[in-house]
């Protein structure tokens, strides 16, 4: 997740960062103890990445919305916005692609290599059609930089081209987000026949999964136009949003096939949207906010490293004594994350911080005035 000036410093947002990314990993990782607790971590069903999504979309949002008001062209803008997130997410994306083709290549992970692998390269391997080949965590990173190009571009392009003023290019580009998912499941209900189908072609593909980013940019024009109202509401939201996710959670697609398919997203993340006016009000907890901000720095790293780390040494886990498979799975979690903290700190750092050398370069060429 990209750090965003001051939004990034509030505990909550930083607890529901670091909140996803550890359960993610465990629960991609819950095989290697289930011969003792099968229902581990036995917590209600989340679409945790579905919260990375919509706060992305929030502190994305903020940063737009900032932007609005900077000197400079659209173009300098839409430029200058789109080194900063490349910077810092493509250096470890390309790091952990090659990775993930090598433990392929070598049979030390599951998956095949075909010519098709190169859509890996330029984010194609959901765009409209699964193409489920390895690196299956890389869905979601597909999802989050094709709405970090279409976002920006649609906005700028609209307040550049057609002279529209800022905040009504921004408002028309989460009303595209948000509405044109719907219309492409609609597209795709065909294919969805079962949990299996649902998955790959509702729950991963880019075209219908850009209103969660689009529901969390969406939180950030109310979040930014109605400040004490957004505070006011903090708790009925709150509890709103939790209870739509308990609901929501329960259901599986031969509970109810068409709402699955073209519903059940889209009331999801706006359930997910709902938590964050209590999280982004709550700023400090005093000895918790360096741990958990330190924990959500790295969790970009933290998707990236566990699927590696549990092909090259889960294997090491698994032991007949519950509390021996317990000490190996807790050294495997720390192992995991401290290697996520050196990925951060001696290769998506360093890259991170090329951002304002380059904008300051960017914003002395003449042609993008």
């Amino acid at each position: 997740m990209e750090p965003a000036g001051p939004r990034n410093k509030i505990f909550g947002l930083d607890l529901m960062r670091a909140t996803a990314g550890v359960m993610v990993m465990l629960s991609h990782t819950s095989q290697l103890v289930e011969q003792h607790w099968p229902r581990f971590p036995n917590v209600p069903r989340v679409d945790w990445v579905g919260l990375f999504f919509v706060l992305s979309g929030f502190l994305i949002g903020g940063i737009l919305l900032d932007g609005m008001a900077a000197k400079g062209s659209s173009l300098l803008r839409f430029v200058d916005f789109m080194q900063r997130r490349w910077l810092r997410t493509l250096p470890n994306y390309f790091l952990f692609l090659l990775l993930n083709i090598t433990l392929v290549y070598f049979s030390l992970a599951p998956g095949m290599l075909s010519h098709a692998t190169v859509a890996y390269a330029v984010f194609l391997q959901n765009f409209h059609l699964p193409l489920d080949l390895f690196f299956w965590e890389s869905w979601s990173l597909a999802v989050e930089e094709w709405f970090y190009l279409l976002f920006p571009l649609i906005v700028f392009g609209l307040v550049g081209l057609f002279a529209a003023r800022g905040t009504r290019a921004y408002l028309a580009a989460c009303a595209i987000f948000i509405l044109m998912p719907v219309a492409a499941r609609f597209h795709v209900a065909p294919h969805v026949v079962d949990d299996g189908s649902w998955s790959l072609w509702v729950h991963k593909l880019v075209i219908t999964r850009l209103d969660a980013p689009g529901m969390g940019m969406l939180a950030a024009w109310a979040a930014h136009r109605w400040r004490e109202r957004w505070r006011t509401v903090r708790w009925p939201a709150f509890f709103m949003g939790f209870a739509g996710l308990l609901l929501l959670g329960g259901l599986h697609f031969a509970d109810a096939p068409t709402f699955m398919t073209n519903g059940y997203e889209s009331l999801y993340v706006l359930a997910i949207a709902l938590l964050l006016p209590l999280l982004s009000n709550w700023r400090s907890t005093g000895l918790l906010d360096k741990p958990m901000r330190g924990l959500s720095l790295i969790t970009y790293a933290l998707y990236l490293v566990h699927l590696p780390m549990l092909h090259l040494f889960g294997a090491l886990v698994p032991d007949p004594s519950p509390w021996s498979c317990a000490l190996r799975y807790a050294l495997f979690v720390a192992a995991t994350i401290a290697l996520a903290g050196l990925v951060f700190r001696f290769w998506e750092r360093p890259f991170m911080r090329l951002r304002d050398p380059f904008g300051r370069w960017l914003a002395s060429r003449s042609w993008l005035h």
